[in-house]
This record gives C-alpha cells, sequence and structure tokens, in this order.
C-alpha cells in the first residue's frame, strides 16, 4: 500500500504523457472515461479524457460504468508510472485487470 503523496505523483505522470512537450494532446480525438480501482486501498478514481485531454481526477465512492476500468493494487500502479514495472509483465502475471476495447488498449499504451 503507498501514500497517497505517491498515488497523487502516479496520476500526475499519467496527466503529463497524455501530453506532447509543446501541451497538445497525445490522443487528439480521444474521449473516454477510466476508472482505477485500488483493492488495497478501497479506492476507486476516475480519470476523465475530452479529445485527448485529461480532465480533473475524481476521487469516487463506488464502481462506476466507464468505458475503462483498470484494477491494480496501488503499489503496482506506482511500479508502473515509475517504469519499474513494465506493463507487459504487469498484465502477463495478473497483476493489472484491464475492461476496455482492444483500441482502447492500445491507446492506453501511451500513458500506462
Amino acid at each position: 500500500m503507498v501514500e497517497q503523496e505517491r498515488l497523487q505523483a502516479a496520476f500526475d505522470k499519467i496527466r503529463e504523457r497524455m501530453l506532447t512537450p509543446t501541451g497538445e494532446p497525445a490522443l487528439p480525438g480521444w474521449t473516454r472515461q477510466i476508472q482505477f480501482y485500488f483493492p488495497d486501498l478501497e479506492q476507486y478514481w476516475l480519470l476523465e479524457v475530452v479529445d485527448g485531454l485529461p480532465q480533473a481526477l475524481q476521487a469516487l465512492p463506488e464502481e462506476t460504468e466507464a468505458e475503462v476500468r483498470i484494477t491494480m493494487s496501488s503499489d503496482t500502479f506506482v511500479k508502473l508510472m515509475e517504469r519499474t514495472l513494465s506493463g507487459f509483465v504487469a498484465m502477463t502475471r495478473g497483476l493489472v485487470k484491464v475492461k476496455a476495447s482492444m483500441a482502447d488498449m492500445r491507446r492506453m499504451q501511451v500513458f500506462m
């Protein structure tokens, strides 16, 4: 289980990776709601992306019907964002569960 500061820093990295160095969206035209669930913290978070631009992060009291749903421990999330754990390894070991279309999963490689 990680501290809230490290969790927030990991979310900040997602937001940074969604933008090019010039501040343009890395995924223009992509609009989705992405729900993150961390069972070890019993927390749900929602990140809405509108036309490729990340919006404000929202803490949720319960699960929602987002187009993309990601479940993993907070430690796995932080390691993914710090790039000390690869997404491929996390997926093949069952550390991350994703409910999303294949097209959305490909797009998520930009920021995960």
